[in-house]
């Protein structure tokens, strides 16, 4: 009698995805998403967001330091959302960019990890820089 109240009738459901990560099994293969057409065409827009957009906000950069005038406190703010999306087009875009250009993620896992890292840290430093008056 005592020994059946010691049993645990509890049961971890996502223990067995909670480490999928570590698993090196080569039968987990999945086969592409998107064809080569769709990488390059997605390569071709990512190569326009990061020209244009590392352009137009080394441009904000240029017109802030040149012209002392636009130093308000709500150009400040606008300044943290250009350097923030700045470092977001030299970091996460270019890597998004050759990883399109590929056909794969750059650096594997990894690289998908460290972009999705860098894009969230990013992005979470231009959200409190605009919510902070």
């Amino acid at each position: 009698m005592m020994s059946e109240m010691n049993i645990n009738w509890t049961t971890n459901i996502s223990y067995e995805t909670s480490l999928s990560y570590l698993d090196t099994d080569d039968t987990l293969y999945q086969a592409p998403v998107m064809s080569r057409t769709g990488h390059t065409v997605v390569a071709i827009f990512l190569g326009f967001i990061l020209v244009f957009g590392f352009l137009n906000n080394f441009i904000v950069l240029v017109l802030f330091c040149k012209f002392k005038t636009l130093r308000t406190p709500v150009n400040m703010m606008l300044l943290n959302i250009s350097i923030s999306d700045m470092l977001v087009c030299v970091s996460g875009t270019t890597l998004s960019f050759t990883s399109s250009i590929q056909g794969q993620w750059i650096g594997g896992e990894y690289g998908c990890q460290w972009y999705g890292f860098v894009n969230s840290c990013f992005g979470k430093y231009n959200i409190c820089s605009s919510s902070n008056p």
